[in-house]
């Protein structure tokens, strides 16, 4: 039997379809289809494995604070760190500053606030000095809050709430007496929660901020070792569901994070208690993301923590903030948690992190820049650092688009597209802030200046279903309503649909020509 061009082709092209189908090990949505009277082509697309990408809820987390600890040249010397491979500045391997303040850092007097221009406290000039920083380096803020005393030698809590009748109890550090009120009391709750709401008028804002940090009540703002107005635990579930609740509402467009650990609530640092999976998982279900500050920790982080973790894999983002401080524990204390070296406590905190599939880890800070956990990270593991970005944090491309190179105004046509995850992190989007916001969409770029003209979501390919090792294949339809004849381009992108004008709000991580607003460019198209 005689074969003609026309049928060999589209054997041939059968053929490499379901092979490529078979190899990818993923779900698939479709089949490759021609459309709108003319045949599509398939374009490669190479990932690019070494950009660090400013994603939503991704990458290395730089610390910082507003007390006498903060250097006045923290920018100066984070932008000249001594590495493994020079001087380099840390903000070109971060994506956010996490700034961790008191809340009477951040309201020293009731009603005014150190965002306020007319607040000119020393934590005001810090904060602001930190946020100018900040922008000027591309980065996002994260905060968390304290409302706690113990283990500070000044009081976290504005004095004009004990004024107003709070109950609390006292502790001492050092030879200082502090003040903490009980997380319980409605006179604390009604000022913490006014100051709150101040808070996220001012933050709320997913243009400048990350993420929000939990909400600051129990022994280091994690919510443990809490002491209850009551003397016992009884208040536990109420002041949860409380502040979970009123977190969620009013820091509605970023997400917010809550310390999980085996004593959640309890009077206890590190005792299990059979309730916390429970409560955790109920912060959870309501729409809470996680993060730990005792990864690499084995007596703290170790088979409660890490159990639980596993039960959340790609279901909700983790932030890895190690516990391990060089300023604060001895080599002795290491060494009895199985470490040789602040290298291998390095390690010990990054493969915690990678078997927790943790979004985001810490550069935390110390004054003494030669004893920081960012010092050492550039110094004593640079090689890890630099594995987080490439494999770590999530990495998202399609490897494979079919789609026409022409077709007719109004036509309907089929894109097939197989996308990968090459980081262990997921995307998140399926969180509550998250949700409906960032879209799959393929564009018809201008020729000349790479504007797109027209755009076409993918709604049934969700980032957050890419997960690491398996890739994920779709067949989008799509009708080219209202577009007029002429020769474009087509892009694809993941854009944030919040805004008007859609840009691009994940960025692709692929080697192929982008467009100046970030769409990744494919393939001419000539539209009849």
């Amino acid at each position: 039997m005689q074969l003609n061009i026309n049928t060999m082709r589209q054997m041939a092209m059968a053929l490499v379809g379901a092979v490529a189908v078979a190899a990818c090990g993923g779900k698939d949505n479709g089949t490759e289809t021609p459309a709108g009277g003319g045949e599509n082509v398939s374009v490669s697309i190479s990932p690019d494995r070494e950009t660090m990408y400013r994603n939503p809820f991704s990458g290395w987390v730089i610390y910082s604070g507003l007390g006498d600890g903060l250097s006045d040249n923290f920018w100066q010397e984070y932008d000249n760190m001594n590495s493994a491979i020079g001087k380099v500045k840390v903000s070109d391997y971060a994506n956010a500053l996490l700034i961790r303040s008191y809340w009477s850092q951040a309201e020293p007097e009731e009603g005014v606030y150190f965002w306020d221009e007319s607040c000119n406290t020393k934590p005001a000039q810090r904060f602001r000095m930190l946020r100018e920083g900040a922008r000027e380096r591309g980065l996002k803020l994260i905060f968390q809050l304290r409302a706690d005393s113990r283990d500070l030698h000044v009081n976290a809590c504005p004095d004009y709430v004990r004024t107003k009748g709070a109950k609390g109890f006292e502790s001492t550090t050092g030879s200082t007496k502090v003040w903490t009120p009980y997380p319980d009391d409605p006179v604390f709750q009604k000022c913490y929660e006014k100051f709150l709401r101040a808070f996220a008028a001012e933050f709320n804002n997913p243009d400048e901020v990350d993420w929000m940090g939990s909400w600051g009540i129990g022994k280091w703002g994690e919510y443990h070792a809490c002491i209850y107005s009551t003397g016992d635990e009884t208040p536990r579930e109420p002041v949860f569901d409380y502040f979970t609740d009123l977190f969620l509402e009013i820091f509605d467009k970023v997400p917010v994070c809550i310390n999980f650990h085996k004593s959640i609530g309890t009077g206890s640092s590190d005792k299990t208690d059979p309730d916390s999976q429970r409560l955790v998982q109920k912060g959870i279900d309501k729409g809470l993301c996680l993060t730990s500050g005792a990864f690499g920790m084995h007596a703290y982080y170790g088979s409660w923590e890490k159990g639980f973790i596993h039960l959340q894999k790609w279901k909700v983002p983790i932030h890895a903030e190690g516990g391990w401080v060089r300023a604060s524990h001895s080599t002795t204390a290491i060494n009895n948690d199985g470490y040789a070296d602040w290298a291998a406590v390095r390690r010990g905190e990054f493969d915690d992190a990678r078997d927790a599939c943790a979004n985001t880890m810490d550069f935390r800070y110390n004054s003494n820049i030669g004893m920081g956990e960012t010092w050492s990270w550039f110094n004593e593991a640079f090689d890890l650092v630099q594995e987080a970005i490439r494999t770590q944090f999530y990495r998202l491309y399609p490897d494979r688009i079919s789609l026409p190179e022409s077709a007719s105004a109004g036509a309907e046509v089929s894109i097939t597209h197989r996308w990968h995850n090459l980081g262990w992190a997921y995307c998140p989007t399926n969180i509550k802030p998250f949700e409906g916001r960032f879209k799959v969409a393929f564009a018809l770029l201008d020729a000349t200046t790479g504007a797109p003209q027209n755009i076409f979501f993918a709604d049934e390919a969700r980032p957050c279903d890419w997960t690491y090792g398996t890739p994920t294949s779709y067949t989008t339809k799509l009708k080219l309503e209202n577009v007029k004849a002429g020769s474009y381009i087509w892009g694809v992108g993941i854009v944030d649909c919040s805004k008007k004008d859609l840009p691009i709000g994940i960025q692709i991580a692929a080697k192929k020509e982008k467009t100046a607003g970030g769409w990744v460019k494919l393939h001419e198209i000539t539209v009849k």
